[in-house]
């Protein structure tokens, strides 16, 4: 599994505190995606049926904003989920060492929603990136002139 730190650089009591971010299998992954997707739309998000279905790549297109629209219940299920994907290097002289985070490692609630946001962005991030990369191909293949060439710089 992929792995990323996070070390929490804002001023304040959580500041250096350092989170390892696991991203989750990709069975795994899916189910939360299609879990979030389907709640979304029960609470009234708009999204079609082939993104409903698309799970992580459905889910990446639309983004964190995408929890707005669940019913508290789906959303804390959903960020529990996410939360098992976080642990914390508690002891600096002792890099190897983390366990799962508990409530109190947080104290400043803005904390919780940068790392939450980091967990989100390793699950999804990897699927926009592709996009972004493919898009241009695509757009070749598809012949779309509309799409804005580089221009070269005179200098």
């Amino acid at each position: 599994m992929k792995t990323v730190e996070y070390t929490h650089s804002k001023t304040g009591a959580d500041e250096g505190k350092r989170f390892v971010l696991t991203r989750m299998d990709a069975f795994s992954a899916d189910k939360w995606s299609r879990h979030i997707l389907q709640a979304a739309i029960r609470g009234g998000a708009r999204v079609g049926a082939d993104l409903a279905e698309a799970g992580v790549a459905g889910l990446a297109s639309l983004g964190i904003e995408i929890f707005g629209f669940m019913e508290e219940a789906d959303l804390d299920r959903a960020l529990d989920r996410l939360m098992q994907c976080i642990a914390l290097r508690p002891d600096p002289a002792h890099p190897e060492t983390t366990r799962a985070v508990i409530a109190t490692d947080f104290e400043e609630p803005e904390t919780l929603g940068l790392v939450r946001a980091e967990a989100f962005r390793l699950h999804v991030g990897f699927l926009l990136a592709a996009a972004h990369q493919l898009f241009p191909v695509v757009a070749a293949l598809l012949g779309d002139t509309a799409q804005e060439k580089p221009r070269s710089s005179a200098a």
